[in-house]
């Protein structure tokens, strides 16, 4: 008896150990996406000189290219004030200088601030925890320029 007792929780044991080490990798692959994703918002907006139509279309295409799923409402709900919230995405416009458009002299140009989010849909888990900004991946891209279009226009 001493011995079927024993082997039960080994078997516990190994269960226990084989659901950590998969949640870690669903975790891993999540972050992972979430971080290409910011990567590439990035890079088109720049490529773009700024969230144009353009450039909304082509992340757009991007999104549903690598099965990116729109995030819901209480992710983006903990995000700071002055972000917009998209297609599983946040982005930010913040004029440098002390202009706020091209047609002030002391405009230099704007930057955007972008937010990813690392989506873990498991039912029970999140029932148990709530989700917290920590599942959150931000970047910026670099200044953008003024080439004679004001940065309210662009958003």
């Amino acid at each position: 008896m001493k011995e079927a007792i024993g082997g039960t929780m080994t078997i516990y044991i190994i269960i226990v150990f084989l659901l950590l080490i998969n949640g870690y990798l669903a975790f891993s692959v999540n972050y992972t996406r979430a971080f290409r994703v910011k990567n590439q918002i990035i890079s088109l907006i720049e490529q773009h000189e700024g969230y144009t139509e353009d450039a909304k279309e082509e992340i757009i295409a991007y999104l549903n290219k690598i099965k990116y799923v729109d995030i819901p409402r209480e992710y983006t709900n903990n995000v700071e004030d002055g972000y917009t919230c998209e297609y599983g995405y946040c982005y930010k416009v913040t004029a440098v200088g002390e202009g706020n458009n091209s047609t002030d002299e002391l405009y230099r140009g704007t930057y955007y601030s972008v937010i990813t989010f690392v989506n873990i849909d498991i039912p029970v888990l999140n029932k148990i925890l709530p989700r917290f900004s920590a599942l959150q991946v931000k970047g910026e891209t670099k200044m953008i320029y003024s080439s004679g279009t004001d940065s309210e226009s662009q958003t």
